[in-house]
């Protein structure tokens, strides 16, 4: 009787980390290979006479002996509540479900001229419920709050990628 009684338990402790279902999850990588595109070539025409006027002006200041301050004529594009808040937004809206797959969903995004996302373009992508719903996040208002990069006071492009990871917990 113990034996049998002693065999039941272990083949339902056995039964019951078999039957244990596993469940994906998602993160969100940081931005990766940003690069700000170069800019056209009438504006790179009045970009270089800019950098010639300023040379020529901290020569000058330098020459008469002045406090001669080189500012960095250029900025990155931002997110208006900073890259976390942007990645948090993605975090949020994303929803792992019966038919994602495990895997790396990686997009190139690219922040145009108008302080906007100009487009979206996927890499790579586990399941086509995931790249639907990373196409509905990226076309949210909540996502498309970027300031472009500047250059010279130009508006310049900028892409980066970033990647969502779906795995089994």
């Amino acid at each position: 009787m113990k034996k049998i009684f002693l065999f039941i338990v272990i083949l339902s402790l056995l039964t019951n980390c078999s039957v244990r279902k596993k469940t994906l999850v998602h993160y969100i990588s940081t931005l990766e290979n940003i690069k700000i595109l170069p800019p056209t070539n009438e504006e790179v025409i009045i970009i270089e006479k800019l950098e010639l006027d300023k040379k020529k002006f901290l020569e000058k200041c330098q020459k008469n002996g002045g406090n001669c301050i080189d500012d960095n004529p250029r900025q990155d594009a931002h997110f208006k509540n900073g890259i976390t808040a942007f990645r948090k937004t993605i975090f949020e809206q994303f929803q792992v479900n019966s038919e994602s797959k495990k895997g790396e969903n990686k997009i190139l995004v690219t922040i145009g001229k108008k302080d906007s996302i100009k487009s979206i373009v996927f890499l790579k992508y586990t399941d086509e419920d995931s790249k639907r719903q990373i196409e509905q996040i990226f076309k949210s208002k909540e996502l498309n709050q970027w300031r472009s990069a500047i250059n010279h006071r130009f508006p310049v492009k900028t892409q980066f990628e970033i990647s969502i990871f779906i795995e089994k917990r």
